[in-house]
């Protein structure tokens, strides 16, 4: 079989890897679950309101409910006089009709009974008899009133396909009765650490070797990003032993993740072992992004399979362009992307290189048009810079750098 190495390092740019993301993934199939069970899920379906909230008129506020045109001219000097023909218990609706003249109490919440077309708060009342109630201030049609179906109309879209779920849907729903939702299935994303030098966290290093920090940052990142992540194995550059790590990962997971085995070298194994596979489609392999330039993207079959870099830093930049893109597709997502972008006002100069779209560690402070960011300058190993920033600074394609003073793309980390 003819090798596919001679496409290493075509590079494509970060709108061209988004845009081959989109194509080849698609989203995953739906499951239905329990309401407290679709916190932060993606919805698979738009719902509409199976009936109006509130289902009945109601009062805003503790008072007398009464027909607006009683109280019409009523002051503190002369008090517009009621007969109270009765009182409206929470969590019931009246049987009795208000009549002209007349009102009847009703608690915050309470249902209005027919005829009642506004409420009275009671600090604008006094009671001198318990038949009689005095009001010194008139109220207008639906004042202190919620209507029927106000909040939410039956027929209404209460939430949208693709609509990430917040606790405030949570309780739209469950204020609708709505108690089962289908959402989208969490993509399963298997993880493979590589290279001859990495030892397990709980390990004591050699000289020479370092502990795996990459499967624990991808874990997270996955898992906060809507994905189910599992750890497969870590393998040193072996062909057979990576094959091994591969065929699990292809057989039980929606999305491979292999740390440490796309840079150029002798030791590469990572494409040669994944263009054995049938199906093999090699996508992307080098990226014009710094850090993280060795890239490598393909699908087996249906499933697609990232090759990052060994670097920390590396790994968690293409981590945040690539890989939560891929999982926000198979999720369904409704937002074009999950990648949170502002402006802010650069501290210090940034010198680049035209050519690549470099992405630089930074500290944003404060908001609005006083939001600054500093540069966090450090090598691709660095993993204490990734603590320190909670942004990335975007430095455009064909720029030779960036200057203080300069208002800057910034992408918030997740």
């Amino acid at each position: 079989m003819a090798s596919r190495f001679t496409d290493f390092f075509q590079v494509k740019t970060r709108e061209e890897v988004e845009a081959i993301l989109i194509d080849s993934l698609k989203p995953l199939e739906s499951e239905t679950v329990p309401l407290p069970e679709a916190n932060d899920r993606i919805s698979a379906a738009s719902l509409t309101a199976p009936e109006s909230i509130p289902p009945f008129p109601r009062s805003t506020v503790d008072g007398y409910a009464v027909n607006s045109r009683d109280t019409f001219g009523a002051s503190e000097g002369f008090p517009a006089m009621l007969k109270v023909s009765g009182a409206i218990p929470i969590g019931t609706l009246p049987t009795t009709p208000l009549k002209r003249g007349e009102a009847m109490e009703i608690p915050t919440g309470g249902a209005l009974p027919q005829g009642a077309d506004a409420v009275v708060m009671v600090e604008h009342t006094e009671s001198p008899d318990p038949s009689i109630v005095e009001i010194y201030r008139p109220v207008s049609p639906l004042e202190n009133v919620v209507q029927t179906g106000e909040d939410i109309r039956e027929g209404a879209v209460v939430l949208e396909k693709g609509q990430k779920i917040r606790p405030q849907e949570l309780g739209l729903l469950a204020a609708l009765g709505i108690t089962q939702v289908s959402v989208a299935r969490k993509p399963t994303v298997g993880i493979i650490s590589t290279g001859n030098e990495i030892v397990p966290a709980e390990t004591s290093p050699l000289p020479g070797q370092v502990r795996d920090v990459n499967r624990f940052t991808l874990q997270g990142l996955v898992e906060q990003s809507g994905g189910e992540a599992r750890f497969i194995t870590l393998v040193p550059d072996d062909e057979k032993a990576l094959k091994a790590a591969c065929e699990a990962g292809l057989s039980n997971y929606d999305l491979l993740l292999l740390s440490g085995g796309s840079s150029v070298g002798v030791r590469d194994l990572t494409l040669k072992v994944l263009e054995t596979f049938p199906g093999f489609s090699l996508l992307v392999h080098g990226v014009a992004v710094s850090p993280g330039k060795p890239t490598l993207v393909v699908k087996v079959g249906e499933k697609m399979v990232f090759g990052l870099p060994g670097h920390p830093v590396s790994t968690w930049v293409i981590a945040q362009l690539f890989v939560t893109r891929a999982l926000h597709i198979l999720l369904g997502a409704r937002e074009n992307s999950p990648l949170s972008w502002e402006k802010a006002t650069l501290q210090g100069n940034i010198p680049s290189a035209q050519g690549r779209e470099d992405f630089v560690r930074a500290k944003v402070e404060g908001k609005g048009k006083d939001k600054v960011v500093t540069p966090i300058f450090s090598k691709s190993g660095i993993i204490s810079s990734l603590v320190a920033a909670n942004a990335l600074i975007r430095i455009p394609l064909n720029s030779e750098g960036v200057y203080k003073g300069e208002e800057v793309d910034i992408l918030m980390l997740l």
